[in-house]
């Protein structure tokens, strides 16, 4: 650790200097192509069984897609992962045109006005259906469908002027093999500094901002992991991580592009754990990406089978990654036994994302997410706020000129609306900036620690969400794991609950504990209910990481929110239970 001498705030940098960087995504995936040949690149299920996709077929798959493009500055991506995604997608981008993913879970309303403000000229989907029902004025004149698994009428679509191709004939085409010399030549003269992505952020505290993010921008970051992990070609992984979310869309799908893997996907999407742990037992991954809700349930599963236990924790099994939120000691200690090192990562959309990486160890400090990789600094200011810069950080906010000018510094730090703390083991993690809040006394609440130390202490808990802006004490929402009141045995100690009420009970009692911690204090929580139904990712309550969306939770809940503050839970809704806190003063 050092000090600015500026500014007089620590800065934490790794020791090492960012090695040289691709140029371009065209040439990365084209240098790859040719150097791994018929290795796989991409596998993905085929009536039933996993099907691979070449790299010297990616190679061609792209220059194909990309002779066809020809110069498009923006194009939409409305659909779900796959191998025709992934050749469309990174076809754009290696062409010197911006992808813009959005999510296809979005309410109609939000999609038409997202495609409106991006101006896009193209959008590709795999759901026409529900791109055509969208307000006609917020489409593009052009369509490339993907697929078509549901019927849909495009006639008042191309009565209005529009056109519709379809990427199976975009594939079929044969272009010479001077024009494709030609278009090879132009991908690999695209600008480094060119943007690639405008990737719209998840819209937890108000309209979903549009980060722009160049060759460069993606590129440093997997040349700044190749420092770190030493990856070899060849590398297996299962991918189930949204394209529309960093997390997937840039930090495992590029990883995988970069080093030469082949990236197969979970048709499950992560949603169903069970399908999950089938395709891993399948694929037999080097590595695996997630978060830490998809951990818990794994680690639950492992538990609970010898023969899911077996098939997760193969001889071939490296490590795992983990990133979003701090995963429980419960969790990660699961992979500790099994001698799996869990690596932990922090970072935003903006930061093209990772900032910080925790290394190689068995030992794991929750909270805490490792020190910065290459070509990376991270500096903490005067209010705890983490400041990042360096090769990874974003050109800027599309069309935002005043949200890009409040995100950085005046000397040109980015700031992350993160609260941290540096220590030996690098940052520690305290709370998002917009979600620290004051008691009616003053004292300063940061709800993620309080959260922690809920979800630490009890499995059956897979959201606690703790707000309170002006109020005495802290208040507390719970959301349930429904899938743990499955299993069987106990937990710390405790009974088995097999519903939300049993759970309201059983918790009241943890709740005690965690409340008569010496360093409790102003932060002892009082009032608190669970909530006996599944958030979801579709309602826009979750993120595509599966992290609460604070706004949406109190929009949703502010009856049960008043009642809380008032004391008086008579009308509650069937599936909302009072945790009895009141009576253990």
């Amino acid at each position: 650790m050092s000090e600015h001498a500026a500014h007089a705030m620590p800065i934490l940098r790794n020791p090492q200097a960012l090695a040289a960087v691709a140029p371009n995504i065209g040439s990365l995936v084209l240098d790859n192509a040719a150097r791994h040949d018929g290795a796989p690149a991409f596998a993905e299920r085929v009536d039933g069984r996993y099907a691979s996709h070449s790299w010297r077929q990616f190679g061609a798959d792209l220059l194909r897609v990309a002779a066809w493009l020809g110069q498009r500055e923006r194009v939409a991506f409305v659909a779900g992962n796959s191998y025709l995604r992934h050749v469309a997608e990174l076809a754009t981008m290696a062409a010197g045109g911006a992808s813009v993913p959005v999510f296809a879970g979005y309410p109609a309303a939000l999609m038409g006005e997202l495609l409106r403000f991006s101006d896009v000229e193209l959008l590709v989907t795999d759901q026409p259906d529900k791109v055509l029902a969208l307000d006609p004025a917020c489409l593009p004149r052009h369509l490339l469908v993907l697929a078509e698994p549901r019927p849909y009428d495009p006639s008042a679509y191309l009565a209005g002027g529009g056109r519709i191709d379809r990427i199976g004939a975009v594939l079929a085409r044969e272009p010479d093999a001077a024009s494709l010399a030609r278009v090879e030549r132009e991908l690999r003269a695209v600008a480094a500094g060119q943007t690639c992505m405008i990737m719209y952020t998840s819209g937890t505290s108000g309209f979903p901002k549009g980060v722009q993010l160049t060759h460069h921008n993606l590129l440093s970051q997997q040349q700044a992991l190749a420092q770190c992990w030493q990856p070899q070609p060849g590398l297996r992984m299962l991918c189930y991580l949204p394209w529309h979310h960093s997390f997937g869309g840039l930090f495992e799908r590029f990883f995988a592009v970069a080093f030469g893997g082949c990236l197969a996907l979970d048709d499950g999407g992560g949603r169903d754990v069970d399908r999950l742990l089938e395709n891993f037992a399948e694929i037999r991954p080097h590595l695996f990406f997630s978060v830490p809700k998809i951990y818990q349930e794994i680690a639950a599963r492992v538990q609970a089978s010898a023969g899911v236990e077996r098939a997760f924790f193969h001889p071939e099994l490296r490590f795992v990654f983990t990133a979003a939120a701090p995963l429980p000691l419960s969790a990660s200690d699961v992979f500790r036994a099994h001698a799996v090192p869990v690596v932990e990562g922090w970072g935003l959309t903006e930061t093209s994302p990772c900032c910080t990486l925790t290394p190689f160890s068995l030992d794991r400090t929750p909270g805490v997410v490792g020190l910065p990789i290459p070509g990376v600094e991270v500096a903490l200011a005067a209010d705890g706020e983490i400041l990042v810069r360096g090769a990874n950080v974003m050109q800027g906010y599309f069309r935002n000129p005043e949200a890009t000018a409040a995100a950085f510094t005046d000397d040109g730090w980015f700031r992350t609306g993160d609260i941290g703390e540096f220590g030996a083991e690098g940052v520690r993690i305290r709370s998002r900036k917009e979600r620290m809040f004051k008691l009616s006394n003053g004292e300063k609440v940061f709800p993620a620690q309080i959260e922690a130390r809920i979800h630490a202490r009890c499995q059956f808990v897979k959201y606690a969400y703790v707000f309170g802006s002006g109020q005495r004490t802290p208040h507390l929402l719970v959301f349930p794991n429904q899938q743990a009141f499955e299993g069987c045995g106990s937990s710390n100690g405790c009974a088995h609950p097999n519903d939300a009420g049993q759970l309201a009970h059983c918790l009241s009692n943890c709740m005690a504990e965690i409340n008569a911690r010496p360093a409790a204090g102003f932060e002892t929580i009082r009032r608190a209910l669970v909530v006996g139904r599944e958030l979801s990712i579709d309602e826009n309550e979750l993120t595509p990481s599966f992290k609460l969306i604070p706004k949406r939770i109190e929009e949703r809940y502010a009856d049960c929110i008043e009642a809380m503050e008032q004391g008086r839970y008579e009308h509650l809704p069937a599936d909302v239970f009072v945790l009895d806190l009141e009576e253990r003063k």
